[in-house]
């Protein structure tokens, strides 16, 4: 056996172990290069798709606020036509006077006393920061705030300039919370009208709203509550149909 028949097994041998590791190297690099197509691709569709959603969702708020505006000046003349009423004597003056009572109970009528003002706000903080969620303002705040000042007797309540009522909502969309169907964002001033030992006094409680002010301390959320001795809260302009509750 000579030295030329000796290198060709040799140079075969070393010929396959190259290909063996070409070949998935080749293919890792096909799939890898795939994957950022497609993901480009995606992001692409994503910012394509998401544009209209935008556009949509903000042309709606528009219409939305007008209608509610629109809402507003109807029963600020319909106050107006049960006030004059309401000087009349006999029945029809009685009913007035019912009328706008029961305005003022369900949240109607713009009213305005003593009380206190909320404020939350998101911690100033940068967007990489550790423990971002529990520096930033959730729905469930909000709400745990407005239980808090039911319980302590407030009378009237409004988010933003949003009366909240029996069928009022608060839930989140995205990165930003809905009011009443109304979109919005931090920082949030929360009216209060009430008696203001009484509204102190449970805001104050320690065991109340422990999370809130835990993260107020720790993680720089801002959450604030001061007396005002003259607040206003506007009257509710969102719809009070019932759907599903029927009198029986």
């Amino acid at each position: 056996m000579n030295a030329t028949t000796i290198t060709r097994p040799v140079r075969s041998l070393r010929l396959r172990h190259s290909l063996a590791l070409f070949l998935p190297a080749l293919l890792f690099g096909y799939l890898v290069a795939n994957q950022a197509i497609t993901q480009s691709e995606r992001s692409a569709l994503a910012v394509r798709y998401n544009a209209p959603l935008v556009d949509a969702a903000t042309a709606l708020q528009k219409e939305q606020n007008g209608l509610k505006a629109q809402l507003a000046d109807l029963r600020t003349k319909l106050d107006a036509i049960q006030k004059a009423g309401a000087t009349q004597s006999g029945i029809a003056g009685d009913l007035s006077r019912q009328i706008q009572g029961l305005q003022t109970r369900s949240g109607l009528s713009a009213v305005g006393g003593e009380g206190v003002m909320v404020t939350l706000d998101d911690a100033r903080l940068p967007a990489n920061a550790k423990d971002l969620e529990k520096s930033i303002c959730h729905n469930t705040d909000i709400t745990d705030i407005l239980n808090t000042g039911w319980r302590a007797g407030a009378e009237a309540i409004a988010v933003n300039g949003e009366r909240m009522v029996g069928t009022s909502s608060v839930y989140c969309v995205g990165s930003t919370i809905m009011v009443n169907g109304t979109l919005m964002s931090p920082p949030f001033s929360i009216a209060m009208i009430g008696a203001q030992a009484q509204l102190m006094s449970l805001f104050d409680d320690p065991r109340e709203l422990a999370d809130i002010k835990s993260r107020s301390q720790v993680n720089g959320l801002i959450f604030q509550v001061t007396r005002q001795r003259d607040v206003r809260v506007p009257a509710y302009t969102g719809s009070l149909g019932a759907r599903y509750a029927v009198p029986r």
